[in-house]
């Protein structure tokens, strides 16, 4: 378990391919101002977006743990309706904080385009420095932050997930005189999680 109040360790948001980690973890929160009159508009593309799920593009980036945008009418604590909406952008990633941005601008910079091309001042999706100076000046700091799973990084998750799922299929429920057929049918199927988590410790 991680928790912090301070962000750790280096500066993270200096246009430099360092972090500030806890653990493996680096979390992002960005928040844009847009024109009001665009909500509807990223509102219908956002949702469209989750009820067709995630893209195949974006989780081949294994080291994305969690990637959310939300359209803002008004920041908490604010009675009256403000000038601007914003775009709300949170992330928790495994890595770089220059390279986590980079890999949406060079990967998917339409998609960049569409979501935070709404919002003043987005200087386009390519080339990454303009976008990446962008995203730092918008980029909050986070005063806390928690990572169930510290050391570990999505793909080791995931094959962890998976080895258990398989676990309990052959295993969970195996007689004493069926467990070696068992164990050879589980070994079988998760040996490329075995051996992709062994690599990265």
């Amino acid at each position: 378990m991680i928790e912090t109040t301070n962000p750790p360790g280096e500066e993270s948001r200096d246009g430099s391919y360092l972090s500030s980690l806890a653990g493996r973890g680096t979390p992002l929160t960005v928040l844009t101002p847009m024109p009001r009159r665009w909500v509807p508009l990223l509102r219908g593309f956002l949702f469209l977006r989750h009820l067709l799920g995630a893209p195949e593009d974006l989780k081949r980036m294994s080291f994305i743990h969690f990637a959310h945008w939300s359209v803002l009418p008004r920041l908490p604590g604010q009675s009256r309706r403000s000038r601007y909406a914003y775009l709300l952008f949170r992330s928790d990633f495994n890595g770089a904080w220059g390279k986590y941005i980079d890999a949406f601008s060079l990967e998917i910079p339409a998609r960049m385009a569409l979501i935070w091309g709404w919002s003043f001042g987005f200087p386009g999706a390519l080339p990454p420095e303009p976008f990446r100076r962008y995203i730092r000046a918008n980029d909050l700091d986070v005063d806390h932050y928690y990572a169930a799973y510290p050391d570990a990084g999505v793909t080791e998750i995931a094959s962890a997930l998976r080895v258990r799922e398989a676990y309990d299929r052959h295993l969970g429920t195996a007689a004493p005189a069926e467990f070696g057929e068992a164990w050879q049918r589980f070994v079988d199927e998760v040996q490329g999680d075995l051996y992709s988590w062994e690599a990265q410790s």
